[in-house]
């Protein structure tokens, strides 16, 4: 063979030599270079967009609320305006709510004790049940709440449900459970923290969303609104893990004034994954059977920088006087930190309990190289043996804080988080009385690693927080 294709017709000119040598080196490395190169271009356009959509931080100024906030009176309106948008996205919930008020707030602790009484309230429900769920997963506390709600909605009652793809494992093992729940009439929407993203009703009318919005930001809510009377809050799902005892978390039954706002919060969510809502609300506002005098505020974390309840835990970390109570399972921003140790050296009496062993062994670390510095100033750490502390609970002298914000970058930037903000005294004694003082009997100090290699373990994964 000549090297020179066959050829019919006129003849081409002859290939120059070095066109002929198709498998030598250097042809090689010529193909090869701009492969690279277009290969290190979209792997650089995809680290800018995961960066920017993902890990990007932005905060802007959301506490304490405006005269515009959302007041417990104006909720429907609000969630009636919402509703009208021609494109509401998830994160347009991140808005200001006003002071209201609370007639009760109950902690209770342990899945055994919270939800027989959080199964209780659906179970007396007659017009309708909102769940806004992370974790809600197919074993057994979660296939009975599943059939508790066919049970409702043979009787009439609306259910209406917000889950997380991956918290939830919604088209994984937990599909067939939410399948049966819409088979029966819930309807339910799915947020889509891995791609890709759809809107809609689920299963069936789920459309692609072009915006991808929901992509690399998790909901971590956790909300029940009972007919528009009754709010569980807290930072348990819905979890065999919560109901046995191998996490210790805390629930809240709240009633009062602030459940409208709550119930504006849930709809506003239920309408910006593409779901529809009844053209009169007025059913899911009723008038609170008890308005309540207990000041409270409802609190957000939402995508794109809106951190009502970041900003909120900051202000009363630094105006704490007397006491600094917390409660978290994943503490490891350093401003928080750096607050929580400010406060200790102003004379505050500052108690943090912890896991004695997490389930996240990095973040676990990542505080810990933060023991020292904390004891010193006069913190004292207690580690909850035999249960993965999971509670997120923050005490400051006469107000509280209960809901789903861990202490990290996820939570307290970037997630979906709500949480609830208590001024009263006899909530923080019964936090004390519920949480709190039986689990620092319980407990044992904590102290700094020791050892090279856990120090150096320690300060590696503190370095990282960013990314925890």
């Amino acid at each position: 063979m000549s090297g020179e294709a066959e050829t019919h017709g006129p003849r081409s000119a002859p290939a120059r030599p070095a066109e002929r040598m198709s498998t030598g080196p250097g042809r090689v490395r010529r193909v090869w270079r701009p492969a690279v190169a277009i290969l290190g271009l979209v792997l650089a356009a995809l680290f800018f967009v995961v960066y920017r959509q993902v890990l990007t931080i932005v905060q802007k100024p959301s506490w304490p609320p405006a005269a515009s906030a959302v007041t417990s009176a104006g909720a429907q309106l609000a969630t009636q305006r919402f509703a009208a948008r021609s494109d509401p996205k998830p994160a347009d919930v991140g808005m200001p709510y006003a002071w209201s008020t609370a007639a009760t707030i109950e902690p209770w602790p342990e899945g055994k004790n919270f939800f027989p009484r959080i199964f209780a309230d659906v179970e007396r429900a007659h017009s309708s049940v909102h769940i806004l769920m992370f974790g809600w997963r197919e074993g057994e506390i979660g296939t009975k709440l599943a059939d508790l709600l066919v049970q409702k909605l043979k009787q009439g009652v609306e259910v209406r449900i917000i889950v997380d793809g991956q918290g939830s494992q919604v088209f994984g093992p937990a599909g067939p459970m939410f399948t049966r729940l819409a088979d029966a009439g819930a309807q339910i929407v799915v947020n889509d923290l891995l791609p890709w993203d759809e809107d809609g009703l689920y299963p069936d009318h789920r459309q692609f969303d072009w915006t991808q919005d929901d992509v690399g930001h998790a909901d971590h809510r956790k909300l029940y609104v009972i007919d528009g009377t009754v709010v569980w809050i807290g930072g348990a799902g819905i979890e065999d893990h919560f109901a046995n005892g191998k996490f210790h978390d805390v629930m809240v039954r709240v009633t009062g004034n602030v459940v409208r706002q709550a119930q504006a919060l849930f709809l506003m969510s239920f309408r910006g994954h593409g779901a529809p809502l009844p053209p009169d609300l007025s059913k899911y506002f009723p008038v609170q059977p008890e308005p309540g005098t207990v000041p409270i505020a409802l609190l957000q974390v939402a995508p794109g920088g809106f951190q009502s309840a970041t900003q909120a835990i900051r202000a009363l970390i630094d105006h704490a006087r007397a006491r600094l109570d917390i409660m978290n399972p994943y503490f490891t921003d350093a401003d928080m930190i750096g607050r929580v140790v400010a406060a200790a050296k102003r004379g505050v009496k500052v108690r943090i309990v912890v896991s004695e062993k997490s389930n996240n062994p990095q973040a676990t670390a990542a505080l810990k190289h933060h023991y020292g510095e904390l004891i010193r100033a006069g913190v004292k750490i207690w580690e909850y043996p035999g249960a993965v502390v999971h509670a997120k609970l923050v005490v400051a002298d006469d107000a509280v804080v209960f809901g789903t914000v861990n202490f990290d970058a996820w939570a307290l930037y970037r997630n979906y988080e709500v949480a609830m903000m208590a001024r009263s005294a006899a909530a923080a004694t019964l936090f004390e009385e519920r949480v709190f003082g039986p689990d620092i009997a319980r407990s044992h100090p904590g102290t700094p690693p020791s050892g090279v290699g856990a120090r150096l373990q320690g300060w590696l994964w503190d370095k990282l927080a960013y990314f925890l």
